[in-house]
């Protein structure tokens, strides 16, 4: 008799799981889709970079030498870059990256892509 309940138990526990699974497509499909995020969706692809300033590089606010400093990347540090800007000509080099997953600019001129890195939008 022992076996028999705990086997209607299953059972029933299999059958409660079967008909929740099976009413979880239907409410789904009668909510719309959420509109996609303007600009860079989170699951974009990101280039990596890595600093190449002996002293590091400072986080900027906008793509020049002026504008507020954000924080900052130690030599070495290997970065997320979203897209380039053209901006402050640094040392020959009028090109910054913009920063993926954070906000902020780096000079190009102090970061070497390790792969191409598109225009921004």
């Amino acid at each position: 008799m022992l076996k028999n309940g705990k086997f209607a138990a299953a059972l029933t526990t299999g059958a409660l799981a079967v008909g929740l699974m099976g009413a979880a497509p239907s409410l789904a499909a009668e909510q719309p889709a959420p509109a996609p995020a303007p600009g860079p969706s989170a699951a974009a692809a990101h280039v990596k970079g890595r600093v190449i300033a002996r002293t590091g590089i400072n986080i900027r606010a906008r793509a020049n030498t002026q504008s507020r400093v954000l924080g900052a990347f130690r030599h070495g540090a290997i970065i997320k870059l979203s897209c380039k800007v053209r901006g402050e000509r640094v040392n020959g080099n009028n090109i910054w990256y913009r920063l993926a997953g954070r906000s902020g600019f780096v000079s190009a001129r102090y970061v070497v892509n390790l792969a191409p890195v598109k225009f921004c939008r």
